[in-house]
């Protein structure tokens, strides 16, 4: 009887659990309505505002011109950058760009000219470029080619070691060298002390990377890094021979220094290299200057290089001097430097709506530019940057004019004067096509968002990007397609999209068809998954 009274009870209590959901808490039997969902508030975002000066920087292989893998460091004064900005305003200091393709501008409060780019790639020499951040009236992007040269290229020789440390110090002695016209060596102690940059020990197995090349040829200049001679000097230097000498552990920690110890480092100086007018000769001296990747700044080594014996076969010294310090050395000799603009006279077929990419080079003068749609007159090169770059006022190159995707336009007949104004005839080698591209950004109930100030870059697969021009409206220019090739078209619309971001990408034939993309915008009314 007493499990039965139990078995009720429970029963009963069940039942209240169950009932009392479904009725008021008063005795009128009131049934209580379901609490309807209301609609998400539709607010389409604000149209993104006019962007200044776009730069648009693409890192390529120096010689076919595909695009790399690439670390992009910016640098001001020796600095992380803390002017230089995406397209969405986030401060850029190191940019890992997986297809090479970097869009860029300065913040809408600075007054920065220029800034310096650290690039660096696997198994190509890294480099430092400066780019500037003014254009003339009415331009709105400017297009960057940022050139890395193989580590083991034409005219470059790259050789490495495996180095053994113990207790921050080397546990044998360490030589890695190479021999004729690119050789170049770095001969390290048993016992030599290795610092990072901040002065602490590092151990263990490290890898060491000596890289020289031919200064006779323009594979030295191609990677010399940028800005060689600062603003102000009293003189000016060009390259004589150059030595690119890296160490770092598993972890990519860097050595930089060796505190009280010293290695020492060799360098192929081409034997028509002249002091006062006068080929140099075994005994005689040359200055030396280093660059620090890390900084983008060259500074003037107080040691000095011993130029050695002649090597008959390649027609080179060797050149010989002690460091405490890893980076890229440069031994220089004084010339006089070029005081005009360097400038470019184009005519024949007219340059295209994507510009054009000037490159110079010899063993004188390494240097890319960029002219602009239209352009028949143009500077490339300013009096005092050609002094920073330490251009001679006799300085020869052979000169290219290419588009972006590395079709060639111009080709010097050899070297030419560059200290001044070059002239080019312009002949298009292939049937470009152009296209109208609509980017529309909407909400769920059909607003749409303005696109005119999004950001469209395009371009082949494997080749540099271009930056499309707007025409207002959403509506964009893709100029100089080359006809029935597919384009990769990546639209930055700089404002939210759904999937938490703000690319959007499709591909497109050139064909002369306008093109469109649809934007899901983010409105305030995606839920869940959408």
């Amino acid at each position: 009887m007493l499990a039965n009274k139990k078995s009720l009870l429970a029963l009963s209590v069940a039942s209240a659990l169950t009932l009392t959901g479904c009725f008021s808490d008063d005795d009128n039997n009131v049934t209580v309505p379901p609490v309807e969902p209301t609609d998400p508030v539709v607010v389409a975002p604000d149209a993104p505002a006019e962007l200044g000066l776009v730069i648009n920087a693409n890192v390529v292989d120096s010689v076919t011109t595909d695009v790399l893998n690439a670390k992009l460091s910016f640098l001001e004064n020796g600095e992380e950058a803390t002017n230089i900005v995406d397209a969405n305003g986030n401060e850029l200091k190191v940019v890992d760009a997986a297809n090479g393709n970097v869009v860029f501008t300065k913040k809408a409060d600075s007054d920065i000219t220029e800034v310096t780019v650290s690039v660096t790639a696997d198994d190509y020499i890294g480099k430092s470029f400066i780019i500037d951040l003014t254009a003339a009236e009415g331009v709105s992007s400017v297009a960057a080619q940022l050139a890395l040269v193989k580590a083991n290229g034409e005219g470059v020789t790259t050789v490495a070691e495996t180095v053994g440390a113990v207790g921050g110090a080397t546990s044998t002695a360490v030589e890695a060298a190479s021999t004729g016209k690119s050789g170049a060596g770095a001969n390290i102690p048993a016992g030599t002390q290795l610092l990072d940059a901040a002065g602490n020990a590092i151990s263990g197995e490290l890898a060491l990377s000596v890289s020289g090349a031919d200064s006779s040829s323009s594979a030295a200049a191609a990677i010399v890094p940028a800005g060689l001679n600062a603003a102000d000097a009293a003189s000016t230097a060009k390259s004589a021979g150059v030595a690119n000498i890296l160490m770092s552990d598993a972890n990519g920690n860097k050595v930089k220094s060796f505190g009280d110890s010293e290695i020492t480092v060799t360098m192929a100086v081409p034997a028509t290299t002249m002091i006062n007018g006068v080929a140099i000769q075994t005994g005689d001296t040359l200055k030396l200057k280093s660059h620090n990747e890390d900084t983008g700044v060259w500074s003037d080594e107080e040691n000095v290089v011993t130029i050695g014996d002649l090597d008959a076969a390649s027609n080179t010294f060797t050149g010989t001097f002690q460091t405490n310090h890893l980076t890229f050395f440069s031994s220089t000799v004084e010339i006089e430097a070029c005081t005009s603009d360097i400038s470019l006279n184009v005519s024949g077929d007219a340059v295209p709506a994507g510009g054009l990419y000037v490159q110079f080079a010899s063993s004188d003068a390494s240097a890319n530019s960029f002219i602009a749609a239209g352009s028949t007159t143009t500077t490339l090169i300013s009096a005092e940057k050609a002094k920073r770059f330490g251009i001679s006022a006799d300085a020869t190159a052979s000169v290219s004019i290419v588009d972006v995707n590395g079709d060639e336009w111009f080709s010097s007949d050899g070297e030419v004067a560059v200290c001044g104004a070059v002239t080019a005839t312009l002949v298009n080698p292939v049937e470009l096509v152009s296209e109208d591209f609509t980017v529309i950004a909407a909400c769920g109930d059909g607003q749409t968002v303005d696109m005119s100030n999004a950001v469209v870059t395009y371009g082949l697969e494997g080749k540099a990007k271009s930056v499309a021009a707007s025409s207002g409206g959403g509506s964009f220019a893709l100029a100089d397609l080359i006809s029935q090739r597919e384009y990769q078209i990546t639209v930055d619309a700089r404002t939210p999209l759904a999937g938490e971001t703000t690319i959007g990408t499709t591909e497109i034939l050139a064909d002369g068809t306008a093109q469109q993309i649809d934007l899901r915008a983010d409105c305030g009314d995606l839920t869940g998954g959408n």
